[in-house]
């Protein structure tokens, strides 16, 4: 599986999906959230638009969540494969055993993150069985955009790994002599 994930480069490509998928889903579900709270008594239009928003954010929450559980496991198969061939500086960005560095650095953050964007598909699976737990909509969103801005940083030292340190790419050799 790794020499799969190695030679087609799966690692990145169910990254974006993964993005992708959770920030429209978090996005669409604040939305209806918001249009609803604001214009959804006054408008059957805006009532509308916040029920099929909000009937479309676990759709896709939920693959964005089976998602990041691929891109947890491509992710370690990738950073085993290049991880002797990277800097000491791109090795520090993908894992790191030291202090505060240690909680975002690439590889840690993206095992937090399969667990967070988990629990929070689950929980607005658990809203659309139970009505009775949208009154803890606020905490939910606060949670998911809290996320979702850790999932954005995560993605930015991914895209360091690659454009700055060259992790993975045939360039590494080169990179790692900065």
């Amino acid at each position: 599986m790794d020499t799969l994930i190695g030679k087609y480069h799966l690692h990145p490509i169910i990254d974006h999906f993964t993005i992708a998928l959770l920030a429209a889903g978090i996005l669409a579900d604040l939305l209806a959230y918001l249009v609803s709270s604001r214009l959804g008594h006054r408008s059957f239009n805006a009532g509308a638009l916040a029920d099929r928003l909000s009937a479309t954010a676990p759709t896709l929450l939920i693959p964005g969540a089976i998602s990041a559980i691929l891109s947890r496991f491509t992710g370690e198969s990738e950073a085993e494969r290049v991880w002797d061939t990277i800097s000491p500086a791109a090795q520090h960005v993908l894992f790191s055993e030291t202090g505060i560095s240690s909680l975002f650095s690439h590889a840690v953050l993206g095992s937090y993150l399969m667990y967070i964007f988990g629990s929070l598909a689950a929980w607005r699976v658990l809203v659309e069985i139970s009505p009775k737990l949208k009154r803890f909509q606020p905490a939910y969103f606060a949670v998911a955009m809290v996320a979702l801005c850790a999932l954005l940083y995560q993605g930015k030292t991914g895209g360091e790994l690659v454009f700055n340190y060259r992790a993975g790419t045939s360039h590494e050799q080169t990179a790692s002599q900065h």
